[in-house]
This record gives structure tokens, sequence and C-alpha cells, in this order.
């Protein structure tokens, strides 16, 4: 088994399950209304938001991960090589430092280690296999021609 470490994180709660990210990927929490839809855009992606000047999208991870939605209005802003990135969450448990936890390599590719420490599991995100994960999956739909336009239209 390979070693897997994990140094401070902050835990954040989507719907039962408690999710990990390193402090310098996890930027502010944001309130959020209403995003600006995008329209032919694929169901992950709910829409765009306005973060002090820089557009942000912001994605459905509760669909990627097949997790309770969250149903706070919050979402956690997250940077990743420079990409901004945005997810709704219910809240932010806290800075953790996973003293006496067991690391354990996760098996599901968006996550780099499970921590458990007699609590409830937190599962740590790989930012960047997220973000390679989410631009995947909306790369086809988003640079598909738009039905009806043909030749220089398109």
């Amino acid at each position: 088994m390979p070693n897997t470490t994990v140094g401070r994180i902050w835990v954040l709660r989507l719907g039962s399950a408690l999710l990990g990210v390193e402090p310098k990927a996890f930027k502010e929490v944001l309130e959020v209304n209403q995003p600006t839809p995008v329209p032919l855009a694929p169901p992950l992606l709910l829409g765009l938001l306005s973060n002090q000047g820089q557009i942000v999208p912001l994605v459905d991870l509760s669909q990627v991960l097949q997790m309770t939605p969250a149903s706070s209005g919050l979402a956690a802003l997250l940077e990743v090589e420079g990409q901004p990135l945005a997810f709704p969450i219910d809240e932010v448990v806290g800075l953790h430092t996973p003293l006496g936890a067991r690391v354990l390599p996760s098996t599901h590719p968006l996550f780099s280690a499970v921590l458990e420490d007699g609590r409830q599991p937190i599962q740590v995100l790989e930012v960047g296999r997220l973000l390679a994960h989410l631009s995947a999956q909306m790369s086809p739909a988003l640079s598909a021609p738009t039905p009806g336009l043909t030749g220089s239209q398109a």
C-alpha cells in the first residue's frame, strides 16, 4: 500500500459527506443566489458566478460524486492552476489537522485519500484531477456545433 500523507485540510460538508480540500486550493465561501445560466451547457454546469471581477463556473459536484445536493445557498471557491471553480456546499466544518487519523489511499479517482479518525470519514479531493475531470465532461458539449448553424455561421 502506498504511503499517503495529508497535512491540514479544510473540511466541507456536502449533503452527508465530508470533503477535504488543501488550504492552498480553497479560497473562500460564496453566497450563491442565482448563477447566470449558460445556454446549451451540460447539467453539470449550474451557471456562472461573478466574484471580484472574475467569472467563476459553478459546477454540481454532487452530481459528479453521486451525493446528495447541497441546499444551503453556499459555494466553495477553489483555485486550481490559476483556474477558479466553485461548487455548492452545505457548510464549512473547519480547518482540520489529521493528527492520529488513519490515512488510507482512495479508490475513487477524484480523491487522494480518506481520513478515518473514529468519526465520519473525510474524503480528500484531488483538485487537479477534479478540474481535469470537469473539463473533460464539459468540453464535448461546449465544443459541439450549434444545431442549425453551418459553415461560417458556427
